[in-house]
């Protein structure tokens, strides 16, 4: 390890380093340690199940059909709620360990992040599934259940989160958007969404002879999928954001400019590169992280994979809830793989029996399946 230190991470990712400093603490926001030489941090994507029940199955695959026969517009979260994948997924998504070992996902996490001394997490959205949560007493009441009761205790009880949307966050449209930068961070001050209430922002991490600069962008903004009047989440959140996501180019381009930290991290929740769709859409954006030797955390994918282009390591940490074959290629080991790269790096996966089967059994889930370094330094 050279003399400036290191930044780890773990898989579900783990964002890996040894704590020093205490907790301090903004005017209601929870942030990391300041000072440690390492400090490790947990990286999580696509893992925000609980509390989420589908729609019944008479609605969905009756009673649905003949509204939309009727020429009824019906809500995107009403269709959200009942498409056939996701109901399918919830089963696996919240699955426990095999006995005697029974565990869920925040579980898990936390048995993980004992072990590595994790010190705060960074998300890659999904955060709720399946259509978000917004500024309703439904709302509250989910964001209670399904963050700030699961993720209490022990590792979880004081780390920050840093957080990022994903798709699934934004089917309700600005109110889902408004409750998660705005609402979020007075509710819970463990959970960080900036200070100005955008679906943008940056943060530093910063140790003893090191920094690392995150820039959070809502990569939703970018498809124009999501613009098609038959999207799901086509809104006038992602209609107005489509329209000026040159914004958030700008402000990446300009954050990094002014960053002289030892690493840079773009983290967004869809994929640039992937074993299942390549978002090319997003390019503006990889094209600076690329400038700056940076390094790109990504979820969206149901699944844990490193890539390796353009000089530039791609960090998929997408498989809080559960791995999904189609996702992770149908168990094609992934790749290209980085050579020659001192970030640490670990993937930790934890057994789970499916419904179906288990796809990938795992033998030794608290030790890491995959580990790999990054020793280039940003520009």
């Amino acid at each position: 390890m050279t003399s400036w230190s290191r930044l780890s991470f773990l898989a579900l990712l783990v964002l890996q380093e040894i704590v020093l400093a205490k907790y301090v603490r903004t005017k209601r926001s929870t942030i990391a340690p300041v000072g440690a030489e390492v400090l490790t941090v947990g990286v999580i994507g696509d893992y925000g199940w609980t509390g989420w029940t589908p729609s019944p199955p008479h609605f969905c695959l009756e009673v649905l059909p003949e509204l939309q026969a009727a020429g009824l517009v019906i809500p995107n979260e009403v269709l959200n709620d009942c498409d056939p994948g996701d109901i399918t997924y919830i089963t696996n998504a919240t699955a426990l360990q095999p006995k005697p070992h029974e565990v869920d996902t925040s579980s898990y996490v936390g048995q993980v992040c004992a072990m590595k001394n994790c010190t705060a997490f960074v998300s890659v959205g999904d955060n709720f599934y399946d259509s978000g949560i917004d500024f309703t007493t439904g709302g509250i009441q989910r964001f209670q259940e399904a963050w700030v009761d699961m993720y209490n205790e022990g590792v979880f009880q004081t780390a920050p989160w840093y957080q990022c949307l994903g798709n699934h966050d934004v089917v309700k449209g600005q109110s889902g958007v408004d409750f998660q930068t705005q609402v979020a961070p007075i509710y819970d001050p463990r959970w960080n969404f900036g200070t100005q209430g955008l679906p943008y922002w940056t943060y530093d991490l910063t140790g003893k002879d090191w920094t690392a600069t995150f820039v959070v962008v809502d990569s939703d903004c970018f498809l124009s999928s999501y613009q098609k009047n038959t999207s799901v989440y086509a809104n006038s959140y992602t209609e107005a954001c489509y329209a000026d996501r040159q914004t958030q180019v700008d402000f990446l381009a300009n954050a990094f400019a002014e960053s002289t930290a030892t690493w840079k991290f773009l983290q967004l929740h869809h994929p640039y590169v992937s074993s299942a769709t390549n978002e090319t859409e997003l390019a503006p954006l990889v094209e600076i992280v690329i400038q700056h030797n940076g390094i790109v955390l990504n979820g969206h994918d149901h699944c844990l994979g490193h890539y390796y282009s353009n000089n530039t390591n791609f960090i998929l940490s997408g498989a809080a809830g559960y791995p999904q074959a189609g996702d992770c290629n149908y168990g094609i080991p992934l790749g290209p793989y980085a050579i020659n790269q001192s970030i640490n790096v670990e993937y930790y996966v934890r057994d789970m029996s499916f419904e179906n089967g288990d796809l990938y059994p795992v033998m030794h889930d608290l030790n890491p399946s995959y580990s790999f370094q990054i020793t280039q330094h940003a520009t």
